[in-house]
């Protein structure tokens, strides 16, 4: 007697779902794995670019290229009919000091006037000038401040002389002490040369052209030496003028350059297009927000295999049921990180739970926090499992994943350290700084990895060393 074909599929289909309800294998809806697209942007920096000068060079150089002869005036007619002439020969060394936001000069002369003798507009017979002539070192004081152009402005008035040879006028053989004459004479030569001191300056310190080296080099990534392959990619937008300062024997002109500074790892970041150098603005008070934005990640295998690491190959007992974790995969949904779970014992299958990936300051590790079954794992399984809720599992999976960032951090700043330690660019320009802390600033996911934005603070300046300081007197 046959069996009917109807009653075979009946007693298949029956067997199947008992078998299957026996195994307890299950396979819920995976969560979407989905990711949002995130442009960072880096945290800005400001770079201090400065040139510093020890005064006692500056003091040599200008000794080395200033003429002479100081000031020469050969006519009695110009200066709006002045009826004088005057002569000034440099008498020995310019002494400077930076005192005050001024820079003073103290500079010895040997002086000449030359007074044309006149009664009422008509030269006096037989005498048509007296000549004066002395040793004095006269005192002056100039302001410098950089213009919206680069150009350096002095603002130089006199401030005072002495006497060394009190000025005499010769008649015949004979010289005829006349200090008070020569000092009524000597205002007008003062303020003439201290136009001359403030075009002296202007023509030759140029602050400019040195300026524009330190901006285009900013826009080269900088290798990092070490191990790693890491670089530094600079994106400057502005400048704005540190007023001069000057203390110990040091003066210093200095901008702050805003910028972005990220660093990349295993990845030669090509040379940025340089901008000009755009005009300065005025700035009161220098900062040292400096910070590196160094974009790291930890690849989903990594987390894949601490997880493994800790809970594959193992049994864990709930009650009288028994499981066994074969597989894990993570990666992103929404914001959030799945983790889907193979099963093995006395439940079979795929289970999915969702987290929040965040940092963990204490010891720079990647975690996730506030892990659950998700819901379509849970109303599948709930009726069937409902002991694999009890928060074992969520605490389990938690506890595996601490994956440090430190194995290429803590490097990586090691490096840049010394990256900042009288790190020379070529034309006199180095690199100096300090890292001070490190922070993460954001976690996100990415189809690969997980990434985070972590930043270096401290201090960073592009110095222009006072062995070459910018244009030399002439």
């Amino acid at each position: 007697m046959s069996v009917p074909k109807v009653a075979v599929i009946s007693l298949f289909v029956f067997g199947s779902v008992i078998l299957l309800m026996r195994c307890n294998v299950i396979r819920p809806a995976m969560p979407v794995e989905s990711y949002k697209s995130i442009h960072q942007k880096p945290q800005t920096s400001m770079i201090n670019l400065y040139a510093d000068l020890e005064v006692v060079k500056l003091e040599r150089l200008i000794n080395e290229h200033l003429d002479s002869v100081l000031y020469q005036d050969t006519s009695f007619t110009d200066n709006n009919n002045d009826n004088l002439k005057v002569k000034a020969l440099k008498g020995g060394a310019v002494k400077l000091s930076f005192e005050n936001d001024e820079l003073k000069w103290e500079l010895p002369a040997r002086v000449s006037f030359q007074k044309g003798l006149k009664l009422f507009g008509y030269a006096i017979p037989l005498v048509d000038s007296w000549e004066y002539t002395g040793q004095i070192r006269l005192r002056y004081k100039s302001k410098l401040t950089v213009n919206h152009d680069w150009s350096i402005k002095t603002n130089t008035v006199a401030d005072g002389f002495v006497w060394t040879k009190k000025p005499a006028v010769r008649i015949g053989k004979v010289d005829i002490p006349v200090t008070i004459v020569a000092n009524l004479l000597l205002p007008a030569f003062l303020q003439t040369f201290s136009q001359q001191i403030d075009e002296l300056v202007a023509a030759n310190f140029d602050f400019r052209t040195y300026a524009e080296k330190g901006w285009n080099m900013l826009f080269d990534p900088f290798k990092i030496p070490g191990g790693y392959d890491a670089w530094l990619s600079v994106t400057p937008y502005s400048v704005a003028i540190v007023p001069v300062q000057g203390s110990e024997g040091h003066i210093r002109l200095g901008a702050a350059i805003t910028s972005d500074v990220v660093c990349l790892l295993d990845n030669v970041p090509p040379s940025g297009k340089v901008s000009a150098l755009p005009g300065v603005q005025q700035l009161k008070q220098p900062s040292d927000t400096f910070k590196i934005n160094l974009l790291t990640d930890i690849p989903y295998s990594t987390i894949n295999r601490k997880i493994k690491e800790q809970l594959g190959d193992s049994t864990f007992v709930f009650g009288s049921r028994r499981i066994r974790f074969e597989t894990f995969r993570v990666y992103g949904t929404n914001e959030k990180m799945a983790v889907e779970t193979r099963v093995s014992g006395s439940i079979k299958g795929l289970l999915y739970l969702t987290g929040v990936p965040y940092f963990h300051a204490e010891d720079t590790t990647f975690r996730i926090k506030d892990l659950k079954f998700d819901f379509k794992t849970r109303n599948l399984v709930m009726k069937s499992a409902k002991w694999l809720f009890n928060g074992k599992i969520e605490r389990m999976i938690t506890r595996s994943v601490a994956i440090p960032f430190s194995s290429n951090i803590s490097e990586i700043e090691q490096q840049t350290t010394r990256l900042f330690n009288h790190y020379p660019l070529g034309y006199g320009f180095e690199l100096n700084g300090k890292l001070a802390r490190l922070t993460v600033s954001d976690i996100y996911l990415s189809p690969e990895s997980v990434k985070a934005n972590v930043v270096f603070s401290g201090n960073l300046a592009l110095g222009l060393g006072d062995t070459n300081p910018p244009g030399p007197l002439r």
